[in-house]
């Protein structure tokens, strides 16, 4: 289990479901997961986006979690530098 698996709250029976994948900005420095919240019974509950952003200059990284209900509201986010 990743580090960011561990902070988004997931509650029992669900499960998160990895959608898609891709890169952003003009030297593809940030990689994008999305992930799909599912519960037990097939049902949506939610969508986790992960991003991992490394500075062109420094090359720092940071790393945003963010999930949201179904409805679209923030129910978590953090950033924070591993």
């Amino acid at each position: 289990m990743s580090e960011w698996e561990k902070k988004v709250s997931l509650k029992e029976g669900e499960t998160l479901r990895h959608d898609r994948s891709f890169l952003k900005g003009f030297m593809q420095e940030e990689d994008v997961d999305l992930y799909t919240i599912v519960g037990c019974d097939g049902t949506v509950r939610g969508n986790v986006k992960v991003t991992d952003h490394t500075a062109v200059k420094g090359f720092r990284r940071t790393v945003t979690v963010v999930q949201t209900d179904p409805e679209g509201k923030t129910v978590f986010q953090e950033s924070w530098n591993p």
